[in-house]
């Protein structure tokens, strides 16, 4: 049995996104696949009790069986886990290796997802290089190319990795299209490769695979919906109305799946984002309530409406963050950035260098 831990040298790097990708390939040959995330790094308590939303999207994509307590056996992170170390749980090891047998019985793969980023956990013992020795793993190392820098990322990485477990490969992610493209192939690759991190995989840099649902803007914001329009919009471009209603308008044209944000107060940027044909959401600040007419328009046009707490710049910074990571809800957008991230990483080479371990062997 093959088990590969996924891990990333920042945050929102795109560890899901990468284990369904590589698992949709893997279920498409046959191959009995188990995906397991140790640690939540985000969790909802929806339900009453901490769940994690993407371990719980994953499991119906990959349309598994295995309880969603055993996928993600300790669904805590940041201050709620460090509470618990300090108090005196310490049996989360335990807790986990005991998921993991679970999942990995009768599998010839498991994909296990990693902290939030590397190096998170060393002082508890529950870092990423932790959970690769507890499970007996290989590692697949996922890291977003920003130049120079993913490269050091890259080269720190394999040193804290040197005397433990193996390092399959990398995966460079975003990486700028073009020239950058070709840099990274000619020059980045073969320096790598020579001290001993292969690259697995090069994913240019699309800025149309980056959406966000409205439901969850509006969770984030701690928004009002006002309207009754449906919330499964998906948001590519965040745009501030603060110019005058022409300027704006025209701005509102040249940008797709678009949520307008302006001030409660200016209907007119209101009336001319509801105008626009690629609106997906009108985000109004100040908590002003919008007047009869804008939520009646809004309602034809099925164009929700939230209302927002804070000033426009918070707001923009809150709503720009959000595109900063892949969101995990099925749907189109999200098969179309399985299948990108499918086409650009060599599974193949992942699976021949994968070292495959007798089932319940751990080290």
């Amino acid at each position: 049995m093959k088990r590969i831990l996924i891990v990333s040298t920042e945050k929102h790097a795109g560890k899901s996104l990468l284990s369904l990708a590589l698992g949709r390939t893997l279920q498409e040959r046959g191959m009995r696949i188990a995906y397991m995330k140790p640690i939540s790094f985000e969790v909802s308590y929806a339900t009453g009790e901490p769940i994690d939303r993407d371990a719980a999207a994953i499991r119906s994509l990959f349309s598994l069986d295995d309880e969603l307590h055993d996928i993600a056996p300790v669904p805590l992170e940041g201050p709620f886990l460090r509470e618990a170390i300090e108090s005196g749980d310490l049996g989360f090891r335990k807790r986990i290796l005991s998921a993991f047998a679970r999942l990995s019985e009768g599998r010839d793969v498991t994909l296990i997802e990693g902290r939030n980023y590397l190096g998170l956990g060393v002082s508890a013992g529950l870092s990423d290089l932790d959970l690769a020795d507890l499970l007996s793993t290989d590692v697949l190392l996922l890291t977003n190319y920003d130049g120079e820098e993913a490269i050091d990322r890259v080269l720190c990485a394999l040193r804290l990795f040197e005397d433990g477990p193996r390092i399959l490969g990398v995966i460079l992610k975003d990486v700028p299209a073009d020239r950058p493209v070709m840099i990274v192939q000619e020059v980045f690759v073969p320096f790598l490769a020579d001290r001993g991190a292969e690259v697995l995989g090069i994913i240019p840099h699309d800025p149309n695979l980056r959406s966000v649902g409205v439901e969850e803007i509006a969770k984030r914001l701690g928004g009002r919906i006002v309207t009754d329009a449906g919330l499964n919009n998906e948001v590519r471009h965040f745009v501030v109305g603060a110019m005058g209603p022409e300027a704006s308008l025209m701005s509102f044209r040249r940008t797709p799946a678009l949520a307008v944000i302006t001030g409660g107060d200016r209907l007119e940027i209101q009336r001319a984002a509801l105008d626009v044909q690629s609106l997906r959401c009108l985000i109004l600040t100040g908590n002003h309530r919008p007047p009869r007419e804008i939520v009646e328009r809004a309602n034809e046009r099925n164009v929700p409406v939230i209302l927002a707490g804070q000033n426009t710049l918070v707001t923009a910074t809150i709503c720009a963050g959000l595109l900063e990571r892949v969101w995990i809800r099925p749907g189109p957008s999200l098969d179309r950035a399985i299948d990108y991230v499918r086409y650009n990483i060599d599974a193949d080479r992942i699976l021949e260098k994968a070292t495959d371990y007798e089932e319940g062997s751990i080290r």
